[in-house]
């Protein structure tokens, strides 16, 4: 077993990247496993992470906008 993080984002424009702003702020949506929150850039590993044994499985994960 071992832990692991997602992060996921919602390329809306398909550039295969998360567009941001002058500020830096996320234009598309994204998200983190466990539902993490950013705060001034991506959560710790450790506020994501989940235990993977290998085998198929159902996350639900939101998207913030």
């Amino acid at each position: 077993m071992v832990d692991v993080a997602l992060a996921v984002v919602h390329d809306e424009n398909m550039n295969g990247k998360l567009d941001t702003n002058l500020l830096g702020i996320p234009k598309e949506g994204y998200g983190f496993s466990n539902d993490a929150k950013a705060s001034l850039g991506a959560p710790t590993f450790s506020a994501a992470s989940f235990p993977y044994e290998g085998k198929n499985l159902e996350l639900k994960i939101s998207l913030d906008y």
